[in-house]
């Protein structure tokens, strides 16, 4: 009797990529570097409000120089986890999980660079020009990262529960996340909308969104470990 060796099903879910680690390394990179500015401010370090804490930066350029590179180097290991966000589930998700992550990252980015502008000795005796930058800053890396912070986990939560590789109940959080994170979008409507209403889904979006992301993390990397 002869026996064929039956070739794999090529429809097989990819395993998880490793560059998804870079997703737990963008939350503490955050985190890490909103303390420094913090600590190196006087507990003055940026503030949710536009405007608020401008005079924090001008009195300490450390401060927003610590706070503009911790969130490039977050928004650069962003736009790597998305990467791999995208060949984990890969599919015709793949492309949406790769767009909202270079967006995400691309924010978050560009917000530092505005704030790290901040810091220039240019700036003096310009103070119109100084609060249009910082108000500016606080758009694209407020609601506008969040925003389509909100667009890439949203995406992965999705993807997540109809491949069955993460649990129900985590890509579930990760859609209430994602739908606290778009919410966001409602501080571009001031002054129609009252500031108090609307800039609490801010932050809920962002740390909602940094649980969902180590929690994704962590199991799509446990589910690769041979049983046993």
């Amino acid at each position: 009797m002869t026996y064929t060796e039956v070739p794999r099903s090529s429809t097989a879910p990819p395993r998880p990529d490793p560059r998804l680690w870079a997703g737990i390394g963008s939350v503490l990179i955050f985190l890490v570097g909103l303390a420094l500015t913090n600590v190196i401010a006087g507990g003055a370090g940026p503030a949710p409000v536009p405007g608020m804490s401008l005079p924090a930066f001008a009195a300490n350029p450390t401060s927003a120089a610590v706070n503009a590179l911790g969130q490039a180097l977050s928004g650069i290991a962003l736009v790597v986890f998305a990467s791999g966000l995208a060949r984990t589930f890969g599919g015709r998700i793949a492309a949406q999980l790769t767009a909202s992550g270079a967006l995400a990252g691309g924010t978050l980015i560009l917000s530092a660079v505005l704030m790290q502008s901040l810091t220039s000795p240019g700036l003096t005796g310009q103070p119109a020009l100084a609060v249009a930058l910082f108000n500016l800053a606080f758009l694209i890396g407020g609601p506008a990262h969040v925003v389509t912070l909100a667009m890439l986990l949203g995406s992965a939560a999705i993807a997540g529960r109809r491949s069955g590789r993460l649990p129900h109940w985590l890509s579930t959080f990760g859609m209430v996340a994602s739908g606290a994170g778009l919410l966001a979008v409602l501080n571009l409507g001031s002054p129609l909308l009252p500031f108090a209403a609307t800039a609490y889904f801010i932050p809920a979006g962002r740390f909602l969104g940094f649980v969902f992301i180590v929690g994704m993390v962590l199991n799509l990397r446990r589910s690769d470990r041979p049983a046993g």
